[in-house]
C-alpha cells in the first residue's frame, strides 16, 4: 500500500481542530486533567484486493500481448490489538459535557486472506501474462493514531456521576503486510507441462492512513476509570505497481482495507 490516492482526512482534521480550539478557549475558567490508560480490542479486518496483468506494451510478444486483464476478491480475519494511550480531558460545562484529545500506540495481530480466483484464455489461468490464482494475506502490524472525544454524563439517580457517553473521530496510520503465493508460467512460449511452470511469492510492508469513528462508554472510579467502545476505520485506497521489464508485463495491484473494533480501556486520571 503506497501513498493513497484521495485523501479524506479534512473533515476528521477540521473535528479535531475544533475540539482542541474548544479546550483551548474553556481551559483558563474550568482546567483540564491528563491523562494515560492501556488497551485491548479485537478486530475485524477486512480487505478489498484487485490485481491487474497489462500486457500492452508494444514490446510484449506473450500469448496474451495487446491484452488487459483484471481480477478481484475480498477477505476478512479477525485479530486482537493492545497498547498505550495519553491524552487531555476538558469540561465545557458543570452538567458533564467535555471534550478530549489523546493519542495511542497499537500492536496488532491477525490477518485477512483471500483468494484471486485468476483470469486468462489459458485453462489454467497460469500462462505468462494473465492473472495467476493466488492466495493472498494482509496482516496489521501497528498503528498510531490522534482521536477526539465529545462526551456528556448520563443522569445517574438524578445526579451527573455516573456513566458518560461519548463519540469519537481520529485519524491513524496502519503499517500493514502483505504477503500471496502463486504458480505461472514465466516464459513468453506457452507452458505445456506442470513441470514448466514455477512458484512465486510476494512480501512486502507498507502504511496506509485512515479515518476512525465510533462511540463508548467510560465509567470513573475516582483518579481511575473504564472504558467501552466501537471503532469503525476505514482506510484510503492504495495501489502499488510491479514492472516485469525482462518480459514488458505491467502488475498495479490495489488494496482497500477497512476495520471494525470492540475495545476497553483502564484509565488514570491525574
Amino acid at each position: 500500500m503506497s501513498l493513497p490516492k484521495q485523501d479524506n482526512t479534512r473533515f476528521p482534521t477540521s473535528l479535531l481542530v475544533l475540539f482542541v480550539a474548544l479546550a483551548v478557549g474553556s481551559a483558563p475558567a474550568l482546567g483540564g486533567e491528563l491523562y494515560v490508560g492501556v488497551s485491548a480490542a479485537a478486530d475485524r479486518l477486512s480487505v478489498g484486493y484487485q490485481k491487474v496483468v497489462d500486457n500492452t506494451n508494444p514490446q510484449n510478444f506473450s500469448l496474451n500481448q495487446g491484452q488487459i486483464f483484471r481480477d478481484a476478491a475480498s477477505g476478512a480475519g479477525f485479530g486482537h490489538s493492545y497498547g498505550f494511550l495519553g491524552g487531555y480531558r476538558l469540561p465545557l460545562s458543570v452538567t458533564g459535557i467535555y471534550v478530549a484529545v489523546e493519542g495511542e500506540m497499537l500492536r496488532h495481530g491477525g490477518a485477512a486472506s483471500g483468494r484471486l480466483a485468476g483470469v486468462g484464455t489459458s485453462d489454467g489461468r497460469n500462462q505468462l501474462g494473465e492473472v495467476w490464482p493466488e492466495n493472498w494475506s494482509v496482516g496489521q502490524d501497528r498503528s498510531y493514531g490522534v482521536t477526539a472525544r465529545l462526551g456528556a454524563g448520563i443522569p445517574f439517580f438524578g445526579t451527573w456521576f455516573g456513566p458518560s457517553i461519548y463519540a469519537l473521530v481520529g485519524m491513524r496510520r496502519l503499517n500493514a503486510t502483505f504477503k500471496s503465493g502463486f504458480t505461472g508460467c514465466f516464459q513468453e512460449t506457452p507452458c505445456t507441462s506442470p513441470n514448466q511452470l514455477v512458484a512465486g511469492s510476494e512480501d512486502f510492508s507498507e502504511s496506509s492512513r485512515g479515518l476512525t469513528f465510533g462511540g463508548g462508554l467510560e465509567k470513573r472510579f475516582g483518579s481511575l476509570a473504564l472504558r467501552g467502545e466501537v471503532r469503525v476505520t476505514d482506510f484510503s485506497e492504495a495501489e502499488r505497481v510491479s514492472r516485469f521489464e525482462d518480459v514488458f508485463v505491467t502488475v498495479p495491484i490495489t488494496l482497500q482495507p477497512d476495520s471494525i473494533s470492540l475495545g476497553a480501556s483502564l484509565v488514570w486520571y491525574f
